[in-house]
């Protein structure tokens, strides 16, 4: 899982860095963002809380697995499933907002680095919505007990890395449009 997540940072961190080289050289002639070109869209503090709240059900359910409290794991790790969904239908949103304000990808630079940075985050955090299913149906299963509770550390282990480079990346957007 370490090595998976180091390759996973290294893509972002590739990502982030293509990002502010494309941002700091759109002084040479291209236009990084019209001043008619809204910035981000609000909609992503509301899907940087949806994805905090579900990290935060997710530790939960491992506290509660090792103190024996198989239904209440299920519950918070079903918890953490629902608000990681609410988070990529919030970033549904933002790409709908987007566009409904006249920013399409092939507009500017502006535009194409927020969605393709916000599209390859969200691809991660669906891969992630499939193990942590799987890990929910363990969940529910009563699989989670005191000391065997692997597979639920492996999924938090992953989307707590989601969160860290989200932030990162939101910061990133954040700055960069202004």
């Amino acid at each position: 899982m370490m090595v998976f997540l180091i390759v996973v940072a290294v893509l972002f961190v590739a990502a982030i860095l293509g990002y502010l080289v494309v941002r700091l050289d759109a002084t040479h002639g291209i236009p990084w963002r019209d001043a008619s070109v809204p910035g981000l869209p609000k909609t992503l503090l509301l899907s940087t809380g949806a994805l905090l709240a579900s990290s935060s059900m997710l530790h939960r359910g491992i506290i509660r697995a090792r103190h024996g409290d198989r239904r209440g794991c299920a519950v918070s790790v079903g918890m953490a499933y629902w608000l990681g969904v609410l988070f990529v239908l919030l970033q549904c949103e933002a790409w709908w907002w987007m566009w409904r304000s006249h920013v399409a990808i092939t507009d500017s630079l502006y535009a194409w680095t927020f969605y393709v940075l916000t599209a390859l985050h969200a691809l991660h955090i669906v891969g992630g919505l499939y193990g942590m299913g799987r890990t929910l149906r363990s969940a529910r299963a009563g699989r989670y007990t005191p000391v065997s509770h692997n597979g639920l550390i492996l999924c938090s282990m992953y989307w707590h890395a989601l969160d860290a480079i989200w932030i990162v990346l939101y910061a990133t957007l954040w700055i960069g449009s202004r």
